[in-house]
């Protein structure tokens, strides 16, 4: 067996076209299926807006083990069955510090976005934008082969301001997050060269999928009699997941890999604004979770972030009762309010926090559907989610107060045993946990940062004085 085919990571086809590989335990170096130290680590960052229904997100058993029972009757219970994977430390706060506590600039929503990821102070000009990189860019800068970024996922309508997006490349320079499905899934099948994005898009033409592309080397592969059949089955499991991929792209009227000829021409002059519309906002948010798990299965990067819709504002969620979500926008549903920039709690308040309930049940429900991807890829040391941390992150807390600080925050996943899993921790010295003193958000992007084998002693600014790793996260 050449040494090309044991070392194989993916398969190459016309045109330069790439497809990553899942972990094939049959062509590891035998140190490499023995530890799952071999097997790289995860970043995913799954981030909305808005704030959430305080008064049932969080887990309604006491501090301590967390079981599918601690999540019924809240916001969380679509993920019940994670229970065991889940860490929920409460008391967090933001920092920067909102309610002008720190120097910088922005409102909270502004802080709530711009802050997170970076926890460092916005500019306090026009722009307003974060002054740091964020914590996923220099992870994935030191863990990626090649030093390459983060891959950075949108849903929605993007802000164009510090509201927009959560990810920075550098101070002052948002990153530039895909909007459209195909063309992330184009990117990394494509490896991002001109050439293989181009033989993409001639296969779509065709009718044809990029699987088509490197089926002479998949059919080599799985005929070698060295290929184990738990390692056969998992590259069926991975193909038919990048053709389901395909056909959900054609089944929403996105540019895809099954295009009907008649369509051919329409390829290249799609609108790409019609992916941001609310109407296309669950379909979309689905198809990036398919295009997300297959990238980090394929080790394409390793640090993911998705984040759905824009500060300070959020789909019309239509489809999600009570009749008030087909109605007003996230935003004002968050304030209780007709207007944005209207006086808030003017609706009945039971009838706004219902259907923010409801709001934060389906945002649960997509993420299940992002763990069970990622569960539904095994690798030495167990799962994807194993070996990766999800963090389930919002800009706000209670969204009515623009509060930043008990903020909803969830890891999920033991990133190889970092971290603990099935555990409701409290985090605060006192007896609240809206507080600002214990617990702020750099010492959060720190244990990731640690978690993923990035070592550093603190992350961004430390304006409360705390710096360094969140100890009572780790296992």
């Amino acid at each position: 067996m050449s040494k090309s085919i044991n070392r194989r990571h993916f398969l190459r086809g016309m045109g330069g076209v790439t497809v990553g590989l899942p972990f094939l335990e049959t062509f590891a170096p035998r140190r490499a299926r023995a530890q799952s130290a071999a097997t790289p680590k995860r970043l995913v960052v799954f981030f909305n807006h808005n704030g959430v229904n305080m008064d049932k997100w969080f887990p309604t058993t006491a501090y301590g083990a967390l079981t599918p029972a601690s999540f019924m009757g809240t916001g969380m219970e679509p993920i019940a069955s994670y229970a065991p994977r889940v860490l929920l430390p409460r008391g967090l706060h933001q920092v920067p510090r909102g309610f002008g506590r720190d120097p910088g600039g922005g409102d909270d929503h502004a802080r709530g976005v711009g802050c997170k990821l970076t926890a460092a102070p916005l500019a306090d000009t026009t722009e307003k934008y974060a002054t740091g990189i964020s914590v996923d860019q220099v992870i994935a800068k030191a863990v990626n082969p090649g030093g390459k970024g983060a891959f950075n996922l949108m849903v929605g309508y993007r802000s164009k301001d510090v509201l927009g997006c959560i990810s920075y490349v550098a101070a002052g320079q948002q990153a530039s997050p895909f909007q459209d499905p195909w063309k992330a899934f184009k990117d990394w099948v494509g490896s991002g060269t001109p050439a293989a994005a181009t033989a993409v898009d001639r296969a779509a033409l065709r009718r044809k999928s990029v699987l088509d592309l490197v089926s002479g080397e998949f059919n080599a592969l799985k005929a070698n009699p060295a290929v184990s059949k738990q390692d056969r089955d998992k590259l069926d499991l991975h193909f038919s997941s990048i053709r389901d991929v395909e056909v959900g792209m054609t089944v929403a009227g996105l540019p895809a890999c099954n295009l009907p000829a008649a369509r051919g021409a329409e390829l290249m002059a799609i609108n790409p604004a019609n992916v941001t519309l609310d109407s296309q906002y669950e379909k979309i948010g689905g198809m990036m979770m398919d295009v997300m798990a297959l990238a980090l299965a394929c080790d394409y990067n390793r640090v993911v972030t998705l984040q759905w819709g824009s500060g300070a504002a959020g789909p019309i969620f239509s489809w999600v009762p009570p009749a008030l979500n087909t109605m007003y926008n996230h935003h004002k549903l968050s304030h209780g309010s007709t207007t944005d920039g209207g006086t808030m709690n003017t609706l009945p308040e039971a009838d706004w926090k219902s259907a923010l309930f409801n709001i934060d049940q389906w945002y649960s429900t997509q993420l299940k559907g992002l763990l069970d991807r990622m569960s539904s890829y095994t690798e030495p040391g167990g799962t994807l989610l194993d070996n990766s941390t999800v963090l389930y992150m919002n800009d706000l807390g209670d969204g009515l107060g623009h509060n930043w600080m008990d903020l909803p925050v969830m890891l999920i996943g033991g990133c190889q045993g970092y971290f603990k899993q099935g555990q409701y921790i409290k985090m605060t010295v006192g007896s609240g946990t809206a507080n600002d003193k214990d617990a702020p958000t750099n010492q959060l992007c720190t244990t990731l940062a640690n978690a993923l084998g990035v070592p550093m002693p603190n992350f961004g600014s430390a304006p409360t004085g705390k710096a360094g790793e969140l100890t009572a996260l780790k296992a």
